[in-house]
């Protein structure tokens, strides 16, 4: 049952049950009994000098509620004293303490000539508390008082018959506390009131939005979904405690990673790295299997290395149960071994010589490797790590590039550099399932070795959820941590070239579309505008997503992260920065010097050179913040002449842009406006807008609320209304402020008090009167509010006692 069972909790229902009896079936008094204090006139006089008397003023609360008070009657004091105590009754001592409750109540009881004391059978109740209330709780406590005062007044008119149906039925106590009109702001008290009067029935869980994730992420256990959240916690309730016997909690640990999961991305993952580590068929399923094909590798390897008959134990090696690579790309591999067994053997007789470094195998190997037989720097990467596993697969398990890139994204690692080789690209992945080892343990989860960590790396991003061995919520959960079911690696490793533009995906197109809440017709167009010139520029004010759809569209087209790179322009950034200059070194014999180094264009320049196959995409943020004639220099004309050869400032050597690197440029138009742009910029690119009232961006963020957080779409309104105040499309709030998974009503303020107010301040520095109109107060008097959502009044909030 919710009601809980933790022995110092209960006093809080003892007490509760004094309150019901006196001020619910009768009129008594909670602190004195047998004095009629819960009255309906008592009641009627509180909301004639508090409710509908508010003092707007910024004082604290204490202050401002003395003076409400000034004229009341001895009786209507006590009352009020003892409407705190039921609004304080629930709080936990990490929320309130027990001397801030009574130091309150003790004031406002001592307002009245004759002040009445806390009884000591109800003070000890104070120092407990059933759920942590969170900042609107104290912050608004006014409108909390106002709602279990008007609740009263409502109960009054009911008959004695009445109000026993209400108290032996929870349902229709509930329907009646729901037709009370709540006050912006009191849903906390709301919630605490259901569970007080009958906590059998209702969680002790102030927070709706919280009840909310809970019912989400136990759906399946629920029959009915069309029911209210608390009929479907306890339906939910009532299947788990089939298993878990009647008093356990939503908070524990295993319970509370289903709905809240650590935020953080490590967190995240190693949640569900251990989740399937502790399977039994852990070994089984990823572990074993390696193993045999290392021990096939290893024989292939002990007889070539030994002038013996290898090519056929080789080729055995790939066959069954071998999935870690793909058909199409070893059977070329194979067919030229077979083809060319000299120079196969002198290839993999440097691969697998004792006493080398990483390095030296893998540089040595492809040296002698055709790119004909092996093609793709991630699938020559992936061919060189299986042979790895003929030195020791513990050490060198195999690389992928799909699960790996994935693995990186959900846990917000450094992806590998984009002029990374095949040494580069591998030493980078040991790295990262060195790193996962360590958060691992960091969290009381041990792997064996680096064979341990890129199994569970593979279950974690790649495992198919039909096969995952986990219960039905928790493998949906699986499914919406990872953001969709990832592509097959042959799918890149057999990309055709296409010479007359670049083929993507449909379907990745419209998954992106999905994920972004953007018309995948106007992702499109973005890509036709970037294969017309090969470079655009997305222009609009700040928080429109220019940089995150730039990055995400990027990927896409270019089928992996490892083909995209980004720049950041700013005031001094220069030529040498970002095409090639000389920079600082020690020379040989240790005296200091220069050499000349490449900046990120032509480093990428390069790599789309040695892969003509692949789309590599350059990503420059906030291209106008920097002197773009002088960055580019020469590289105007290259802009527009792909296939001419220019001679660079430093470089003897002819330079010239591959067709199949494009540009993405983003801008603010807050900082500057396209008309400032440089005219021959302008003539080269494309310029898409990302302005909050024009496709793709227009309705974005009710989208988006609509989705993720429909209670919060009053957020938009206060958007919307701010954009038209403002004026000026290009100074206007974009919606990616507001786009983040943990939004409620706390960060909304606190997003619109510390970037949106700012950000509008300096626009109207000279005009405060004009800036005022931006407060947060102010903006969200205006929203149209969910009825359903707790949220902040344009009163003044409260201060501290």
């Amino acid at each position: 049952m919710p009601r809980s069972e933790r022995p110092e909790h209960e006093m809080i229902y003892r007490a509760t049950e004094q309150w019901v009896d006196a001020a619910l079936r009768r009129d008594d008094s909670l602190f004195t009994p047998g004095e009629a204090v819960w009255t309906s006139s008592l009641l009627d006089e509180l909301d004639q000098r508090f409710v509908q008397s508010p003092d707007e003023s910024s004082d604290a609360f204490h202050v401002k509620l003395e003076r409400q008070l000034s004229d009341a009657s001895p009786k209507a004091i006590q009352l009020m004293g003892e409407v705190i105590f039921v609004h304080l009754l629930v709080a936990s001592p990490d929320s309130y303490r027990a001397d801030t409750k009574r130091s309150l109540i003790t004031r406002v009881l001592g307002w009245a000539e004759s002040p009445v004391e806390i009884p000591s059978s109800l003070d000890t109740a104070l120092e407990q508390g059933l759920a942590a209330t969170g900042t609107a709780f104290y912050t608004y406590r006014p409108f909390q008082l106002q709602l279990i005062i008007e609740f009263a007044r409502a109960w009054k008119r009911e008959e004695q018959s009445e109000r026993e149906r209400l108290l032996q039925d929870p349902w229709a106590f509930r329907d009646f506390l729901f037709g009370v009109p709540l006050p912006k702001g009191a849903h906390a008290q709301r919630e605490a009131l259901l569970h007080l009067v009958h906590p059998e029935t209702f969680e002790y869980i102030v927070a709706r939005n919280m009840k909310t994730r809970i019912a989400k992420a136990f759906s399946e256990l629920v029959s009915d979904p069309s029911r209210n959240v608390d009929h479907q916690l306890l339906e939910i309730r009532g299947k788990l405690a089939e298993e878990r016997g009647t008093q356990f909690m939503f908070w524990e640990p295993d319970l509370l990673r289903v709905w809240q999961p650590d935020t953080s991305p490590w967190g995240q993952f190693i949640h569900w790295a251990s989740r399937l580590y502790s399977d039994a068929s852990f070994d089984a399923m990823e572990r074993d299997y390696k193993l045999e094909i290392a021990d096939r590798l290893t024989r292939a390897k002990d007889a070539l290395l030994a002038d013996g008959e290898w090519l056929e134990l080789f080729r055995k090696a790939f066959n069954s149960p071998n999935n870690l690579t793909s058909y199409h790309m070893h059977r070329r591999f194979l067919q030229w071994c077979a083809e060319n067994p000299e120079p196969a053997r002198a290839a993999l007789r440097t691969m697998w010589e004792p006493g080398q470094t990483l390095a030296e195998r893998v540089q040595g190997f492809f040296k002698s490797v055709p790119s004909d037989a092996v093609s793709g720097k991630g699938t020559r990467t992936t061919l060189a790590s299986f042979l790895m596993m003929a030195v020791d697969p513990t050490e060198y398990p195999i690389f992928q590039t799909t699960p790996f890139t994935k693995a990186m994204e959900l846990t917000d690692h450094d992806r590998p550099p984009a002029e990374a080789d095949e040494v580069g690209l591998y030493e980078h992945a040991l790295g990262f399932l060195d790193t996962l080892a360590s958060e691992a343990s960091a969290r009381g989860l041990e792997f064996r070795d680096r064979l341990d960590a890129q199994s569970v790396m593979w279950l974690v991003v790649k495992w198919s959820i039909d096969r995952v061995p986990l219960p039905e919520n928790e493998r949906r959960a699986l499914a919406r941590y990872r953001g969709g079911e990832l592509d097959d690696d042959d799918a890149e490793e057999e990309s055709a070239i296409q010479q007359d533009g670049v083929a993507v995906d449909g379907p990745k197109l419209d998954k992106l579309a999905d994920r972004l809440l953007i018309d995948a017709g106007h992702l499109e167009r973005i890509r036709k505008l970037l294969e017309d010139k090969r470079q655009v520029i997305f222009y609009g004010p700040p928080g429109t997503g220019k940089t995150y759809v730039a990055q995400e569209l990027a990927q896409v087209i270019a089928g992996s992260e490892s083909r995209v790179d980004l720049v950041q322009f700013h005031p001094s950034y220069a030529y040498e920065d970002f095409v090639e200059g000389y920079r600082p070194t020690q020379l040989a014999g240790g005296n200091p010097g220069f050499r000349l180094k490449n900046g990120p264009l032509k480093r990428i320049a390069e790599a789309a050179v040695e892969s003509p196959g692949e789309t590599f995409i350059l990503i420059i943020d906030e291209i106008n913040r920097g002197n773009v004639a002088k960055v580019f220099g020469e590289l105007y004309f290259l802009l527009e002449y792909r296939k001419r050869g220019i001679s660079l400032q430093y470089s003897d050597e002819p330079f010239s842009l591959p067709e199949n690197l494009w540009i993405i440029g983003t801008m603010n138009t807050a900082d500057r406006t396209i008309a400032l742009l440089d005219a021959a910029l302008r003539r080269r690119f494309h310029f898409i807008p990302f302005l909050p009232d024009e496709p793709p961006i227009d309705g974005l963020l009710r989208r988006w609320l609509r989705d993720r957080k429909p209670h919060l779409e009053w957020v938009a309104d206060m958007v919307d209304d701010a954009n038209q105040r403002m004026g000026d499309r290009d100074l206007a709030i974009g919606p990616s402020h507001f786009l983040r998974d943990d939004l409620d009503d706390e960060w909304v303020e606190l997003i619109w008090r510390h970037s949106i107010e700012p950000y509008v301040q300096e626009h109207f520095f000279s005009e405060p009167e004009r800036w005022e109109e931006f407060t947060f107060g102010r903006m969200r008097a205006g929203a149209s509010a969910d009825p359903g959502l707790e949220v902040e009044d344009s009163g003044a909030p409260d201060s501290a006692d």
